[in-house]
């Protein structure tokens, strides 16, 4: 897992074990299925083949970040007036570069992806006895 003072709340390497094995839906999004190897957990995530190219038996890094901020997102505990909240709160939000000169973690990955995270504790029953009070 990543350092308490990064954003990123996870990351792992996964090795592709299938792709559309269901069938294919959209032209342009394939599902791919795969396994870690750190946290021995499945994953299934669909993404732009136009824009990022994965093969089966393919590894690849992941990872979950709350921000794309370098050294974890701002935060407007610090903020001495609203206006300041008000910065740090929009900056928080941005996920693009900013345009001043500050690179956040896009820089260090091929392809981003913004959106939801869903996670299912269904096909590991002893894990999810021990998690009933997880909030995710």
């Amino acid at each position: 897992m990543a350092a308490a003072a990064s954003s990123i709340v996870f990351d792992d390497i996964f090795t592709i074990n299938d792709i559309d094995k269901e069938g294919k839906k959209f032209d342009r999004v394939s599902r791919l299925y795969a396994h870690s190897k750190n946290y021995d957990m499945d994953l299934t995530l669909d993404y732009n083949i136009e824009l990022f190219q994965l093969q089966k038996e393919e590894s690849f890094a992941l990872a979950l970040a709350s921000s794309l901020a370098r050294g974890g997102a701002p935060s407007g505990a610090n903020a001495t007036d609203g206006a300041e909240d008000a910065s740090d709160d929009k900056e928080r939000d941005v996920w693009r570069p900013d345009g001043k000169g500050r690179r956040g973690l896009e820089d260090d990955y091929d392809y981003v992806m913004y959106g939801k995270v869903g996670i299912s504790l269904v096909h590991h029953a002893a894990f999810a006895n021990d998690a009933k009070g997880l909030q995710v």
